[in-house]
This record gives structure tokens, C-alpha cells and sequence, in this order.
């Protein structure tokens, strides 16, 4: 099934799998500053989310599977599971041996919490702050002339969808962790930071517009398998 598109896009084609279609450039992407700009800020209007892919397209997961994630229930959980299977190393550390003239690896003592903290606090929106769409601008830019590993070959997408959140799930990509799960924790990033995912590939990367400004909401853990390329965030 093919949708409308915008104007003023390169040549392209279709690309379908099952009920999941999308649109993808015959040619590298470029053009930050006119193409790309103008389709991040008219996403809402047209419903379609630009960012870098390939043409690929895995099985995708059902947008309801995401909504019934718990997120802070899950996240308590999983904390509470790597923490039990960790805290010997971290109390009782033992030596592991390397190579003559490598230096040791340093100790890890663990997080400083015994417990999930919880969620990072949503950053509020100022004037000095760039919108999302621009921050995603920015990073396409980035990442068009670094060519990062994991984004080989990239094309410009359109992904038919409400939120970028929701493309890995869309797209059926192969994440190292549960792939409602990771949507969810995206949508919670969206919403309190601003997030967009702006490729798809090898890795996930995301932009964000507002990063945790705190030292304390800027330390945990990240979405397996996403990067974030303004700032890397580490408590979700």
C-alpha cells in the first residue's frame, strides 16, 4: 500500500513487507539545510518520519505491544536482576589477567543506588533549547558526513507513523533487547527529552534536544542497542 507524498524529494521507490510500506531515496541522502528540514518539521502535518536507513524491512511488532509495556515496573525488575547477579563483583572484585603491558582494567564498584531510582526528570522546555526537529536536523547533518558505522549505505526513509518512537517496532529491527521495550523507553525519551530516532541500521541513532541538565539524571544506563549522538544518556 503506498501513501502520498511530499514534493520536492529525490527519486525514489517503494518498499513493502507485508501491511508495512515505506518510501526510500534511490541515492545518498544530502541536502540537510532544504529536503531534510523541511520533512522533520512537516512530520506531523504529513505523517511521515524522515530519517537515515537502508532497505530493509524485518517483521514488525504490533504498536499495542509497546503501549502494554510498564515501564518503570519493568525497569525496577530488570535493575533488581542485574544487580543481584553483579553485587559479588562489585563487593568482592577478583583480578582477571591480561596481557604484559596493558594496564588493568579499573574497578567497577556498581551503581550508587541499591534500588531503581526511578526515571530521569523530563527537561523543560526553553527558548535557548532547539526544537526536536531542529536537533534531529542537526544530527542527520552529523551524521551524513561522519558515515558512522552502522548507518553504511543510508537513504532517506519515510516511515508512515505517529512518532519516531514507534519505527524500529514499524520496521521490524533487530534489537539486542525485547523490541516493545525498547520502543517504550523511546516514546518516555520523546517525551521527556525531546528524543527522535533518526536511523536505522546496524545501531539505532537518536537525536535529543534536551538532554538531562542534572550530573545526577545524566548517570544509569541506555537503550540497548540505540545511540544517542548529541549526548550519550546513562540513567533512562
Amino acid at each position: 500500500m503506498v501513501f502520498a507524498l511530499p514534493k520536492g524529494l529525490p527519486p525514489g521507490r517503494f518498499v513493502s513487507s507485508g501491511s508495512v510500506c515505506v518510501w526510500i531515496a534511490d541515492e545518498p541522502p544530502s541536502d540537510v539545510d532544504g529536503v531534510w528540514r523541511r520533512l522533520l518539521h512537516g512530520q506531523e502535518d504529513t505523517g511521515l518520519v524522515p530519517l537515515l536507513g537502508g532497505p530493509f524491512l524485518g517483521r514488525p511488532t504490533d504498536l499495542a505491544e509497546i503501549s502494554a509495556v510498564r515501564l518503570e515496573n519493568v525497569l525496577a525488575s530488570d535493575f533488581a536482576e542485574y544487580r543481584r547477579r553483579r553485587l559479588s563483583w562489585w563487593t568482592n572484585p577478583q583480578p582477571v589477567p591480561v596481557p604484559e603491558g596493558i594496564a588493568p582494567w579499573p574497578h567497577d564498584p556498581g551503581p550508587p543506588f541499591e534500588t531503581w531510582p526511578g526515571l530521569a526528570p523530563a527537561t523543560p522546555v526553553t527558548d535557548a533549547d532547539p526544537s526536536a526537529a531542529d536537533a534531529a536536523a542537526r544530527t542527520i547533518g552529523h551524521l551524513i558526513a561522519a558515515d558512522p558505522y552502522g548507518l553504511d549505505g543510508c537513504r532517506l526513509v519515510l516511515v508512515p507513523a505517529q512518532r519516531s518512537a514507534d519505527v524500529p517496532a514499524l520496521l521490524g529491527w533487530n534489537a539486542d533487547a525485547p523490541l516493545p521495550l525498547v520502543c517504550a523507553l523511546l516514546r518516555s525519551w520523546e517525551e521527556r527529552f525531546g528524543a527522535r530516532v533518526v536511523g536505522v541500521g546496524g545501531e539505532l541513532f537518536v537525536s535529543v534536544a534536551r538532554p538531562p541538565a542534572a550530573d545526577r539524571g545524566a548517570r544509569g544506563a541506555s537503550c540497548p542497542g540505540a545511540r544517542p549522538v548529541d549526548r550519550r544518556q546513562h540513567r533512562r
